[in-house]
Formats: C-alpha cells, structure tokens, sequence
C-alpha cells in the first residue's frame, strides 16, 4: 500500500509548489498587491524549503538502512525549485 502512486506522491504534489510561484507571478498586481505578492512567494518558497529538507531527511534515513531512496531526492530536487525561481528569474 506504500506505493500505490509514487509519481503523485513524489512529483505531482511536489511540483505544486514551483508551479503556484509562477501562477503568484503571473497574477496581476491589483489582485495581491506588491507587499502580499512578495509576502505570499516568501510563504511558498520557505514552505517548499522546509519539504525539501523533510524529503532529504527521509532519504539519509532510508540510505542509512540500505534502502532506494532515489524517489524522496527526486522530491527535494523538485522542492528547491521555487528557491531557485525566486532567486533567479523570478525574483
């Protein structure tokens, strides 16, 4: 029952979180204004940051116990996402 859908629960749901960075960009500014859109890309990026450690966090345990962990480093690579967006080309 652990891995009824790993590419949901490791891609699909992480990817969230990249993609409402961007739909946050895309959003007009009369919507959120300046302040609450800047407030809200921090919300989502420091969020996405504490996943990303969590995900990494399980994937040095499992590695620890010669487990595959392969799926929760997919996770926190996807996770990172929006701190690279937000230092990057959308910041």
């Amino acid at each position: 029952m652990r891995s009824t859908r790993p590419v949901l629960r490791h891609v699909a749901l992480p990817a969230l979180a990249p993609a409402a960075l961007v739909g946050l960009f895309f959003t007009p500014v009369m919507l959120f204004g300046c302040v609450n859109r800047g407030l809200l890309a921090l919300a989502i990026a420091l969020g996405s940051a504490v996943g990303a450690f969590v995900a990494l966090g399980i994937a040095f345990r499992l590695r620890a116990r010669r487990e595959p962990s392969g799926r929760w480093v997919l996770t926190a690579a996807i996770l990172t996402l929006p701190l690279a967006l937000l230092v990057g080309p959308l910041g």
